[in-house]
């Protein structure tokens, strides 16, 4: 697919990963359409000179005008979040509004929706320590069977509605899609001073020892890996991007060895975990806080490791990522150039 002279829309275009994509497709000399808000900040989409449409993706009766003239969709917009209440309104965002869009996309004859969705919605793999020692893992693919069913976060259950209807509407016919399911994303933060932030984090806070994989993406590799996904994938195909794998344990070794500062690692014991998590739920219902973020069904996330392998990717998109320990030292050592918020290095680094 040529994109060039494409009408590409961009939904969530002024979110980190919106806006990344925004300055990809500018480097590829592709203009794509940014979907915003009403209470966006557009200040970078405006400097690219890039056309806006403005919309609540969350009103069907204006989706259609959205779509109008467009040929196709990279769905980026989702409420991204692991708080435990507020379920209905992760449904309206995720599921509904992933829905309704393709729907209104049939109606004005988009090509191809390519749908942003998330690891958690594929599945995990069981975690496989054994007296301490981490089993050199299998790695989850886009064929295995969901098994995060029984966990109650509400992100994970709205993101895996949306691929399971989206999947169904596609079978009926038009327009293609394809769903991308990313790892943890890694990106710069909007201070632009994260070794700072990570400094200051390692003097002060006490980290869990666990040897949990996790799967981290570099953002600057993600975006490319997106445009590829757009270009060269398979209708009704769902594809992994991610980067490598590596423990918990491990990541934070290597944080503390980028920044020079002590980790103070303490192995806390699993039912000890659940209990916090259950008084604090019990706590914030008691001062009747709405907002819970540390409950039973997040903890139960160490039940596995988050490998990943994004083989498909690499052989059908020509998918291709900078190492791990690349990404954290420009992150940590504030080097983290190529994204929207950092373009190119200074002169003489």
């Amino acid at each position: 697919m040529n994109l060039t002279d494409k009408k590409i829309l961009i939904t969530g275009a002024s979110g980190s990963l919106g806006k990344q994509l925004c300055y990809q497709f500018n480097l590829e000399g592709v203009k794509p359409i940014a979907h915003v808000r009403e209470s966006s900040n557009t200040d970078f989409i405006d400097s690219l000179g890039l056309e806006k449409r403005v919309t609540d993706l969350r009103q069907t009766i204006d989706l259609v005008a959205l779509l109008e003239g467009i040929d196709s969709v990279i769905h980026t917009a989702a409420w991204v979040n692991f708080r435990r209440d507020k379920l209905t309104q992760f449904t309206g965002i995720n599921t509904f509004g992933a829905v309704d869009l393709y729907k209104a996309a049939r109606q004005t004859g988009v090509r191809r929706f390519l749908h942003i969705s998330t690891v958690g919605a594929v599945g995990a793999l069981p975690h496989r320590a054994v007296n301490g020692d981490v089993l050199s893992p299998l790695r989850a693919s886009e064929e295995m069977e969901y098994n995060l069913g029984h966990l109650k976060i509400p992100y994970f259950m709205t993101k895996r509605a949306a691929e399971e209807e989206l999947f169904k509407l596609a079978a009926e016919g038009r327009p293609e899609l394809v769903v991308v399911n990313p790892t943890i994303i890694v990106a710069p933060s909007r201070s632009g001073d994260d070794r700072s932030i990570a400094y200051k984090l390692f003097s002060k806070l006490v980290f869990p020892e666990y040897d949990n994989l996790v799967n981290l993406v570099d953002i600057r590799d993600l975006a490319p890996g997106i445009i590829c996904a757009l270009e060269k994938s398979r209708p009704g195909e769902r594809y992994i991007l991610g980067g490598e794998n590596i423990s918990l344990k491990d990541l934070v070794l290597n944080v503390s060895a980028i920044v020079d500062r002590a980790p103070h690692l303490v192995h806390f014991p699993r039912p000890l975990v659940n209990a916090l998590a259950r008084l604090s739920v019990f706590y914030n219902r008691l001062r009747g806080r709405g907002k819970i973020s540390f409950y039973p069904d997040l903890v139960k996330l160490l039940d596995f490791d988050w490998a990943y392998s994004s083989q498909r990717a690499r052989k059908e998109l020509g998918y291709r990522t900078r190492s791990v320990f690349t990404t954290l030292e420009d992150l940590l050592t504030n080097s983290f150039y190529g994204t929207w918020l950092k373009p190119k290095a200074p002169a003489g680094k």
